[in-house]
């Protein structure tokens, strides 16, 4: 893939994440005055609870499947048989997860008390279910995607607003969530299968359950992964008031669209990108990792200083003086985009696409664990102030801990040659030219 197609599935991957995330939150100065923080935060908790089921259906397949298909997009033949397996796999990851669901209904008491936002939650699941995204990055036809994603949260923005008018009126938040995201997804599914020509075919319970072993190590990483995210919303709404986690995630959200309008993308479109790279030689990707990081890195920490800056500024513009105590939550997090993003470059760029699952498994591991027991000291001696230190702390382990192992199985994902203002120019000058409308051109190698 050329840099030029890189450049434009980033840009498209940008807008999907803002059409996820920051057109909801054109909706947020209006609901979040209607609502109020205490409902805010029942709504974050059924969707922090939620989050750990839609991570079992996706099961990773959004790296493993993307990786076997971007390696030979053309062959028909090992598309059909990779999208079967993935939506089977998917079809029985959805069904195990409304058992367990329908359980939790009953003896969880936060979901028990609010049971008809956990439920309106929930049914996001059937969207995550059809949902092909690994499909649309092996294929690199993300900009027809993300203009239909973008239509569609801009209906889901004008629905919330029109609907939430009272503090009663919370639950139909979720709901309208949780449908257009169904719409959505039974759509993008249809169309793909008509883009892409495939063929469902019945691969047996044998061999789903043959791919849901060979990928485990992938899925058990994206869980712990989830284990010091959304399950610090799991832990503070246990011991604390819905206000609280409403303070939390107020702050939180902000932070999280940060990564998601910047981090996210790049990672999405940078994997099946240095994945080929690496294909071709281990040093080619290496060289085109050291190359990348001086950029994300200025990107990342330019981002964290500007929200540190005018971010208290905007939340109290989005939220209203109620949530006051979300400035410091949002404060303290400023930076963790920015470890998130290097995390993410070693783990899922180079530890992944280089085969080293078992290590990054073991290093989410041993995070997520640390993570769960200082995370139950934090929130009771600090409260949500805990719980945003605790994240901080656990995405500059993670971070840190990647590199160390990763030079000493002799590989250096940094080169400080490339954060020289000169081998910014090289990197840079190809993106310049692509947005003033001129030739893009590729730096020297």
């Amino acid at each position: 893939m050329s840099k030029k197609n890189l450049i434009k599935n980033i840009a498209s991957l940008s807008v999907v994440q803002i059409a996820n995330y920051v057109l909801p939150l054109i909706s947020i100065p209006v609901i979040s005055r209607v609502i109020g923080p205490d409902k805010f935060g029942v709504i974050n908790y059924a969707v922090a609870f939620i989050a750990y089921f839609n991570i079992l259906i996706t099961y990773g397949f959004d790296l493993t499947a993307t990786r076997k298909v971007a390696q030979d997009p053309e062959n028909i033949a090992l598309r059909n048989k990779v999208f079967s397996e993935v939506f089977q796999a998917k079809t029985l990851l959805f069904i195990i997860s409304c058992l367990i669901f329908t359980i939790c209904l009953n003896f969880v008491p936060p979901l028990k008390v609010e049971a008809r936002v956990a439920i309106f939650s929930f049914l996001f699941c059937i969207g995550t279910l059809f949902t092909q995204n690994w499909l649309f990055l092996a294929m690199q036809d993300i900009p027809k995607v993300a203009l239909f994603d973008f239509m569609s949260k801009l209906l889901f923005t004008v629905a919330v607003l029109l609907v939430v008018q009272h503090k009663e009126d919370y639950v139909w938040q979720p709901l309208i969530t949780s449908l257009i995201q169904i719409v959505v997804a039974i759509t993008s599914f249809t169309w793909a299968i008509k883009r892409y020509k495939l063929k469902m075919r019945w691969v047996g319970l044998d061999n789903i359950f043959a791919l849901l072993k060979s990928e485990s190590v992938v899925f058990f990483s994206f869980i712990l992964i989830n284990l010091y995210t959304t399950t610090n919303v799991i832990v503070l709404g246990l011991f604390q008031t819905p206000e609280n986690v409403g303070y939390y995630t107020g702050g939180q959200k902000l932070i999280i669209v940060a990564y998601s309008v910047i981090s996210l993308p790049l990672s999405h479109a940078l994997f099946p990108y240095i994945g080929r790279a690496f294909a071709e030689s281990r040093e080619h990707g290496l060289l085109l990792v050291q190359k990348i990081i001086p950029l994300v890195f200025v990107l990342t920490g330019t981002l964290a200083l500007g929200m540190f800056i005018f971010g208290p500024w905007a939340l109290r513009l989005f939220y209203g003086p109620e949530f006051e105590p979300s400035v410091f939550v949002f404060q303290l997090l400023v930076f963790a985009p920015m470890f998130i993003a290097m995390g993410s470059i070693f783990g899922v760029q180079i530890m992944l696409n280089l085969k080293m699952d078992k290590l990054f498994f073991r290093i989410t591991l041993t995070a997520a664990a640390i993570s769960i027991c200082v995370n139950f000291l934090l929130v009771k001696q600090f409260g949500y102030v805990g719980t945003a230190l605790n994240w901080l702390i656990t995405e500059i382990f993670i971070a840190t801990t990647m590199y160390i192992f990763l030079r000493k199985a002799g590989l250096n994902p940094i080169n400080l040659k490339w954060f020289h203002p000169r081998s910014f120019k090289e990197q840079l000058d190809p993106l310049l030219a692509r947005f003033k409308g001129r030739k893009l051109f590729l730096s020297k190698e």
